[in-house]
This record gives structure tokens, C-alpha cells and sequence, in this order.
């Protein structure tokens, strides 16, 4: 009897360690479909400024109390950043929505000029990206001028920015300015999140189909909600 026992006992042993080959096969296959990071990219220069650039978006998200859009959310968001290299304001678009219901609200930031008690760093230039202190917002919702929601946001086509790659993503090609203004634009959506980031998209929108594509979205965003008076360097 015992040694029945200790028979049907090793069976079981062996069936557990085994587990369901089924099962087995999932996880592979989900390792398998988990994208290894091209380290041609994330080493890259490129990679790296766009990195340092989200890192002061959060800052200033934190500054001006908006939550961080990376996490999931019911309904599409789109942000577009406009930053300058050293001038005021800084740009910000923030459209939400889905169906009949959409906002969209333009915010001009406005820098601190930090004094050098207020400094983290020692070189204003690096403090400026580093370490922003919001000195003033002007905030506003609107609206398109000469059309209705349901023809503006369809002219948008706002499914094609999925399919742009952001600067770090195009080999073979470098887009250096001293000078000049940064877009980044951010997109979520049920769980998707993605970035885009571009120098000067208008300025090398002949070089590369990326950049020129931004250009046009940036246009069928803003252009249609320009009012008489608006403030939009």
C-alpha cells in the first residue's frame, strides 16, 4: 500500500514539474515578440537631447500641475510643445477628446530669469533646460474659427502621427541647430503612448519626410484656431 502511494506521489511530482506545455509556449512566445532596444539609437546624440528635452517636459508638467500623459487614459490627448532655445514663451497645445467632445486649450509659458541664489547649476544656459522656473502662465481654451469640431478634427488626421518617426529614429541623417525652437509632441490613447520630437521641423521639412509631414499637422492645428490679437510666436 505504501508504496503505491509513494508511486502516485512521484506521478504527480513529475506532472507539476513538468506544468502546461501550453502555458510554456506563451511565454516564449511573448519573449520572443518583446522588441529588443537598437542600441545604434539609444546611444545615440540624437536620443540623448530628445531624452533631456522630455526630462524638462516633466519638470514643467510638474510646475504647471499637469499629470504625466505616458500612463493610460480613456480618450486620445494630444500635447504639442513649442520650446525656444533661450526666449519667451514657450508653447503648449493640449487637445482631449473622442467623438462629438473635444477641448483644446493654448498656453504661453513664460520663464523665470533665476538669480544666482536660485541657481542649481553654474551656467544660466544649463539652468534654463535643467532646472525651468515658471515665472507666469497665460492659459486659454479654443476653438476652431471657421468650421465645426467633427470637420476640424477630421482634418487633423490625427491616425497618421502614429505612423512618424521621431529625429533618433531616422538614420543616416543629422538635424543640428544652435539656434531655433524644438517640437515635441506627445500622443496618447488607450493605453498607446508615443512621442515625437523635431529641430526646427518648418527649417529642414525639405530634407526629410518626418519633419515636413509635422510641419503640415502643425498648421491644421493651429492655423483653423487663430483669432485676431492671439499671441503665437
Amino acid at each position: 500500500m505504501s508504496r503505491q502511494i509513494f508511486n502516485l506521489l512521484f506521478v504527480v511530482q513529475v506532472f507539476c514539474s513538468c506544468g502546461d506545455p501550453r502555458k510554456q509556449s506563451r511565454i516564449e512566445n511573448d519573449s520572443i515578440s518583446i522588441p529588443k532596444l537598437d542600441t545604434s539609437i539609444t546611444n545615440s546624440n540624437s536620443y540623448k537631447n530628445e531624452q533631456d528635452y522630455l526630462k524638462r517636459k516633466r519638470i514643467l508638467c510638474n510646475r504647471l500641475a499637469l499629470y504625466d500623459n505616458q500612463q493610460a487614459t480613456d480618450s486620445l490627448e494630444l500635447r504639442m510643445w513649442l520650446i525656444p532655445s533661450f526666449w519667451d514663451p514657450s508653447i503648449l497645445y493640449i487637445l482631449k477628446g473622442n467623438g462629438p467632445q473635444w477641448t483644446l486649450f493654448h498656453y504661453q509659458i513664460y520663464m523665470q530669469t533665476v538669480t544666482s541664489q536660485d541657481h542649481y547649476y553654474d551656467d544660466p544656459v544649463i539652468e534654463y533646460f535643467n532646472n525651468p522656473l515658471v515665472d507666469s502662465v497665460a492659459m486659454e481654451s479654443v476653438r476652431p474659427q471657421k468650421t465645426n469640431w467633427q470637420t476640424y478634427i477630421s482634418n487633423l488626421q490625427l491616425d497618421s502621427l502614429w505612423n512618424l518617426q521621431t529625429e533618433s529614429s531616422i538614420k543616416g541623417t543629422t538635424f543640428a541647430m544652435l539656434d531655433g525652437y524644438r517640437c515635441l509632441l506627445e500622443l496618447s490613447e488607450k493605453g498607446r503612448y508615443k512621442y515625437l520630437f523635431f529641430t526646427a521641423p518648418d527649417y529642414f521639412q525639405n530634407r526629410n519626410i518626418n519633419h515636413k509631414e509635422f510641419t503640415e499637422f502643425q498648421k491644421r492645428l493651429v492655423e483653423p484656431i487663430i483669432y485676431k490679437g492671439m499671441r503665437n510666436p
